[in-house]
């Protein structure tokens, strides 16, 4: 299917020329991912054409004429996830990388306004000035802000800054068809502070568990929690990548990586660094997320992979306190010092230097350490992202799939990088999250693998009542989960019918009304 020449003209005439193509080439660019999921030539299925949409009036024209020729659209902002790809003919792209503006920072109120195309790194380096600051996606400070773009949007920060969907604060959103709505306060004040009422709130409808992932319409302006950063407004970098970092750890700032003789001690010192609030950013990590962390190749990853691995003792995690005062750092060190001391923690020195802890402190709060835990070893990376509940639920579910990637080492599919689960505190300990992750060269046998592995992970979701994990979109996993939960998938399809009667958004990654 190829876009006819009167609808590419009334998109043009939308847009302007040089804002919609369908150039094969740009096709290709948008089409080509890396990796074993884009299939054996590298490419996921073409767009008919790519739209470039500066604003909000744009992009509800783009839906509606979507809606009257009959074709699909699917909106993106910085488009890192396959779930930005189209899975056949018939759709266009929503590319929404010029709605890029910070409409509004309140420092009064803490919150702050962007549209799509404004990346967390853009966002936060202006909050710095300001003495704010934000969560960022895990994936790194070159996704979008906007607190609906991401997955799910946990990141490194999240034990203080809490993560994108409960972030969310008034919306503005088109829907499916074509109309506008404006939700929470905006709809009814025109300000931006409150993303519910008065009445019924619409966050719950529009999120899910994980968000439509382009399944819904498009989400073109949000309001985001903001949270104080005692930090300077800017750091002072030294050196050139990969080989980067602060001239000096800033005063008021401490970095750590401890190891714990056991699950139930690391759940202890979680809880306990949750109730005194010293966490500013707390992540599970195991030494050999840490050695690919602090490794500039791979060489660098596998040799200090085996050292820190000897060093460990068990479940570990990485730690970043930062005081608001002198006296503030002064206690919260106090405290770690003592829950240390209660659960039997260990630190390994070697993030103590603080040349090391000062890259480990840039990467993890400007979020640069994703890309080198998950892609550089060997180019593709897989796995499971379980969910987001209490604690001892995302710790228990992780054992199992913990098992079967030991299986996998053993069989040589993937890299034998620690089978320590990596198990996460969010908000202070009112949330857990767990994640496995697993890097491999593709090749069928891996990729046979990888599928065994994710559906042994979704039995054991099912059979142990875990929960829904993060890793559930698309219609065969929702009606395998649904029947399990209540049946949601099926109030999910009437919410899809109701507010896209056309089925104009692109589904493919969320559910579908049949």
């Amino acid at each position: 299917m190829a876009i006819k020449k009167e609808q590419y003209k009334a998109f043009e005439d939308i847009l302007g020329v040089g804002n919609i193509s369908a150039d094969p080439v740009i096709l290709d660019g948008y089409a080509w991912r890396s990796g074993q999921l884009a299939g054996p030539d590298k490419f996921k299925p073409r767009f008919e054409a790519i739209t470039l949409p500066q604003n909000t009036e744009e992009v509800q024209a783009i839906v509606k004429l979507c809606n009257k020729f009959k074709l699909q659209f699917k909106a993106s902002s910085t488009g890192w996830g396959v779930y930005c790809d189209p899975t056949g003919p018939g759709v266009i792209k929503i590319d929404l990388k010029r709605m890029n503006r910070i409409l509004e920072i309140n420092e009064k109120n803490m919150y702050a306004v962007v549209e799509p195309g404004v990346i967390h790194a853009q966002l936060q380096a202006e909050l710095m000035k300001r003495g704010m600051n934000c969560n960022v996606n895990g994936a790194g400070g070159i996704t979008s802000a906007l607190p609906l773009a991401a997955h799910e949007g946990i990141g490194h920060m999240a034990q203080h800054a809490s993560y994108g969907e409960r972030n969310q604060l008034a919306l503005e959103w088109v829907r499916p068809d074509g109309e506008i709505v404006r939700f929470g306060s905006l709809g009814s004040t025109g300000e931006w502070f409150c993303g519910d009422g008065p009445g019924l709130s619409l966050r719950g409808v529009i999120r899910g568990d994980v968000m439509p992932l382009g399944g819904l319409g498009v989400f073109t302006k949000a309001a985001a929690k903001l949270y104080h950063w005692p930090g300077p407004s800017t750091f002072p970098i030294e050196g050139v990548s990969p080989n980067y970092a602060p001239s000096q750890i800033p005063p008021g700032f401490m970095v750590r990586f401890i190891s714990l003789p056991s699950e139930e001690k690391r759940a202890e010192a979680f809880k306990k660094i949750g109730e005194n609030e010293i966490g500013f950013v707390l992540m599970g990590y195991n030494a050999g997320m840490i050695a690919a962390d602090m490794a500039t190749d791979n060489e660098e990853d596998i040799k200090y992979w085996k050292e820190f691995s000897k060093w460990e003792t068990g479940p570990s995690f990485f730690l970043i306190i930062a005081g608001n005062s002198p006296s503030d750092f002064e206690y919260k060190k106090r405290v770690l010092q003592q829950i240390l001391a209660e659960t039997k923690g260990k630190s390994l020195k070697a993030l103590e230097d603080p040349k090391i802890g000062g890259g480990f402190l840039w990467r993890c709060i400007r979020i640069t350490a994703s890309i080198r835990e998950t892609m550089r070893a060997t180019g593709a990376f897989g796995g499971e992202v379980f969910g987001t509940d209490a604690y001892s639920i995302q710790s228990n579910f992780i054992q199992d799939s913990i098992e079967a990637k030991k299986l996998l080492i053993k069989r040589g599919l993937v890299l034998d990088d620690s089978t320590i689960p990596f198990v996460t505190s969010l908000e202070h300990g009112h949330f857990g999250h767990s994640e496995v992750l697993l890097r491999y060269t593709p090749s069928p046998e891996t990729m046979e693998g990888m599928g065994k592995f994710v559906d042994r992970a979704n039995e054991v979701a099912i059979k142990g009542h875990f929960g829904l994990p993060h890793h559930v979109f698309g219609d065969k996993l929702h009606d395998l989960f649904g029947p399990h939960i209540d049946n949601y998938h099926l109030w999910l399809r009437k919410i899809k019918k109701t507010f896209d009667p056309n089925g104009a958004s692109e589904s493919s990654n969320h559910i579908s009304a049949k």
